[in-house]
C-alpha cells in the first residue's frame, strides 16, 4: 500500500511539473517543431530550460524561472523543453543536457549558418541572478549616428529604420531590448542631441522621440512615436509602422513582442 501511495505522489508531482509553465505562464514551451524559428527571429537573450517533470530540482526552480521571465519582460526570454518527452530528447541532446534542470543562454552571437549559440548559465539561480546576467548580455545593436549622417544612415541599404532622437549619451534596456527584438528586420540608430533643424523637420516637438522610417528609397516617409516609454507598445508600434509596412512577413499572430 506505501508503495502504490509513492507512485501514486509521484505522477502527480510529475503531473503538476509538466504544468509548471501553463497558458498565462511567462515562460513558454518549445519542442522541435518551433525551437528554431523562434530563437532564430529574436537576438534578445534567451534563456532555455532543459527539464524533467520528475526532478525536484526543476520543481523548486520554476518559481524562480518564472519571477525572472516576468521581470525581464523586453530584454529577455524564457523557454522551457521538457526533456522527458520522447519527441523532445533529440533536441535535449543536441544540446548536450545531461541532468536537469539545465540552463542555457542563447546569445547575439550566431553561426555561419544563422543558428543563435548558446552558453550554459552558471550563476546563481535566483530571479535577480538571471535577470542581471540578460541585461549584462543584451547587445547594443543600435549605431550612434551624428545629425548631419541621418539621411545617408535612412537611404542605406533595404530594412527599415527605426531612430531614437534623444538628450542622453547612452541608450537604456528599452532601446537596447526593442533593437534586439526586430535584429535583421529592422536597423536601428539613435542620434543624441539631434538639433532644432532635424527636429523641425520631422515634427518633433520634444525628446526624446522615436522615428521610424518605413522606405529606405523615400526618407520623408516618417512615422513618430507619440506613446509611452514601455516596451510592449514601442515595440507594436515598430512591428507595425517598419516591419508591416515595409512588407516584411509579419510575426503569426502567437509571436511575442
Amino acid at each position: 500500500m506505501n508503495l502504490l501511495f509513492a507512485f501514486a505522489l509521484a505522477a502527480l508531482a510529475a503531473e503538476s511539473a509538466a504544468g509548471m509553465f501553463g497558458a498565462g505562464s511567462a515562460v513558454r514551451q518549445l519542442t522541435p517543431a518551433n525551437f528554431d524559428r523562434v530563437l532564430d527571429k529574436t537576438s534578445q537573450p534567451t534563456f532555455v530550460k532543459f527539464y524533467a517533470p520528475w526532478c525536484g530540482h526543476c520543481q523548486s526552480l520554476a518559481p524562480e524561472y518564472e519571477r525572472a521571465a516576468e521581470r525581464a519582460r523586453g530584454v529577455a526570454r524564457f523557454y522551457a523543453v521538457n526533456c522527458d518527452k520522447d519527441a523532445n530528447r533529440g533536441l535535449c541532446a543536441r544540446y548536450n543536457v545531461e541532468g536537469f534542470p539545465t540552463l542555457k543562454v542563447f546569445t547575439e552571437k550566431r553561426t555561419k549558418h544563422g543558428r543563435r549559440r548558446a552558453v550554459d548559465y552558471q550563476g546563481a539561480r535566483k530571479a535577480s541572478a538571471m535577470v542581471s546576467f540578460a541585461r549584462s548580455v543584451l547587445p547594443s545593436l543600435s549605431v550612434r549616428l551624428d545629425a548631419d549622417k541621418l539621411d545617408t544612415f535612412i537611404a542605406a541599404g533595404d530594412l527599415p529604420k527605426a531612430v531614437l532622437l534623444t538628450k542622453r549619451a547612452k541608450t537604456g534596456d528599452l532601446w537596447r531590448g526593442v533593437a534586439a527584438r526586430f535584429d535583421r528586420q529592422v536597423q536601428f540608430a539613435h542620434v543624441v542631441d539631434p538639433g532644432e533643424e532635424v527636429l523641425e523637420r520631422l515634427g518633433v516637438g520634444a525628446l526624446p522621440a522615436v522615428a521610424v522610417f518605413p522606405a529606405p528609397a523615400d526618407p520623408a516617409v516618417v512615422e513618430l512615436y507619440t506613446g509611452e516609454s514601455k516596451y510592449l507598445p514601442l515595440a507594436t508600434f515598430i512591428h507595425s509602422a517598419a516591419v508591416v509596412q515595409s512588407r516584411a512577413k509579419a510575426p503569426a499572430a502567437h509571436d511575442e513582442l
